[in-house]
């Protein structure tokens, strides 16, 4: 039962679950493949490395190696076949990973360990602990990544046991508040001080090129591309422990000029993810032929939007649960520190298990002035098995109304998965506490006090798309087909307000 006495029982275990933190279905085969190195090669063999030696000759001889081809005017450095144990690896420019087998980051207790004997006087080698990203670069160019092997973060190493590791289905009596604290209870959170660190970690360069490599268990963001342009990233496999907190797939943060082509994704947190946290803007991304398989959004941009965002496609892709069930949303548009996010358009997408098909949002996160959400464009969209129904929300700050403008909705069809359903309505409608801080669909109905478990959920008034500060809304075929036993409109407003047709 998802109740005792009146109250959530956090307790709630399902039947038939099992322990799974990992998409057991990738097609490995559609996305990596034998690549054929080039004549010239350095391999990191030749400078010491192997896999009975201790991490840090590992990685004294792969940057070695690195630093050598660098020198030279570029070229590739092999990771031949075995399993090579390091910690931090730093690219320099016009340097291919070539990655055939695999390369390890060290553990979190040998890292713990090095940063403890950093910190006390007792090495001085910083490359004895791994920090920023497990590969990492700031202001190097021309930089390739592939090979069709393996890179593994040991990432579930640097996170504390879930709570409950049994797999959560769905639930046979929808109830928001235990569907998040279920869901909450199976995320593997970070350990105290574990100094986790992203998988990937490239900043400030230009002509990146990422393809035909599986990156594998990330402790934290998987890859990070930070103010870097010119990116080309096709045919990876990303395969995280999809109960790892903030396990990010790719994050593109103040990029521009960016392409993401047929990749598959199964990651805990937000799947491709557009942050604009740095000094530049961001403008001309397309993301197509992606699998993604998410615990947060498939598709998102922000948070942190401090800098505008513009010019983004988002085409023929799939969004999906495997096995699980939780997260937020298939595809999530915000602007929430100040930025502008316009001329975005999200097409040609199917959806099945996510919690909700969309939220556009526009606020003051963190009570920075609101800055736009206009232009976007969600067309030819199927969600099947949803639990929540999608919005569309502007803000209101110092009195002041700032709205969504210009969204097209055309020929969208949502349908729920079908159960019981327990709702809690709250008196006086929708609030605009709930998103002051951390934009979800999930929050855009709650107020977070002093702990999720404190927290108060409810639910939005609709079972479609709940509209509220938007303007020149245009709905074109818009279907959602609810539960059996709702009792609740499909919509918040008069259609004839918001729709052409």
């Amino acid at each position: 039962m998802a109740f005792i006495n009146g109250a959530v029982d956090f307790s709630y275990v399902q039947q038939n679950s099992q322990i799974r933190d990992f998409d057991k279905n990738i097609p490995f085969s559609e996305y990596l493949y034998e690549e054929k190195l080039p004549e010239s090669y350095v391999s990191i063999t030749g400078f010491g490395a192997g896999e009975n030696v201790s991490y840090k000759v590992n990685t004294k001889a792969v940057n070695e190696a690195i630093t050598a081809v660098s020198a030279q005017g570029g070229g590739t450095v092999l990771v031949p076949e075995g399993t090579f144990i390091c910690s931090r690896i730093e690219l320099k420019d016009n340097v291919t990973l070539f990655v055939k087998g695999t390369l390890k980051c060290i553990d979190y207790e040998t890292n713990k360990n090095a940063e403890e004997s950093l910190a006390f006087g007792e090495i001085h080698d910083v490359a004895s602990r791994a920090r920023y990203g497990f590969i990492y670069c700031d202001g190097a160019d021309n930089i390739t990544i592939c090979g069709g092997g393996r890179i593994d973060g040991s990432g579930a190493t640097y996170c504390q046991k879930a709570k409950y590791p049994e797999a959560l289905l769905p639930l046979e009596k929808f109830h928001l508040k235990s569907y998040i604290m279920n869901f909450r209870a199976r995320i593997r959170y970070e350990k105290e001080n574990s100094g986790r660190i992203n998988l990937i970690e490239l900043r400030h360069g230009k002509n990146i090129d990422i393809h035909n490599i599986e990156l594998y268990e990330t402790a934290c963001w998987t890859c990070n591309l930070f103010e870097c342009e010119d990116i080309n990233i096709a045919d990876v496999i990303i395969n995280s422990n999809y109960h790892v907190a903030n396990s990010d797939g790719f994050d593109l943060s103040c990029c521009s000029n960016a392409e993401i082509r047929h990749c598959y994704i199964a990651t805990g947190d937000d799947g491709l993810c557009i942050k604009a946290d740095g000094d530049k803007d961001i403008e001309n991304i397309l993301i197509e032929n992606c699998k993604v398989m998410s615990l947060a959004n498939c598709f998102k941009i922000g948070t942190t939007v401090y800098r505008d965002v513009r010019n983004v496609t988002v085409r023929n892709c799939e969004f999906f649960m495997d096995g699980t069930t939780g997260g937020y949303s298939g595809i999530s548009i915000q602007s929430d520190c100040g930025g502008n996010v316009s001329d975005i358009t999200v097409e040609n997408i199917k959806m099945k298990g996510v919690t909700a098909a969309f939220l556009l949002w526009l606020g003051n996160r963190r009570n920075i002035k609101p800055g736009s959400l206009k232009n976007v464009i969600l067309r030819n969209i199927t969600a099947e098995d949803v639990s929540l129904p999608s919005a569309i929300t502007g803000t209101v700050r110092d009195g002041e109304v700032y709205q969504v403008e210009n969204v097209n909705l055309e020929n969208i069809s949502i349908k729920y998965r079908d159960s019981d359903e327990e709702l809690y309505m709250r008196d006086g409608g929708v609030g605009y506490e709930a998103m002051l801080e951390y934009p979800e669909i999930t929050r855009l109905c709650s107020i977070y006090t002093n702990s999720h478990e404190e927290s108060p959920y409810w639910e939005l008034p609709v079972y479609g798309l709940f509209v509220r500060d938007a303007c020149e809304v245009k709905l074109n075929n818009f279907k959602c087909a609810p539960r059996r036993c709702n009792k609740r409109p499909c919509f918040n407003f008069p259609l004839e307000r918001y729709s052409s047709d």
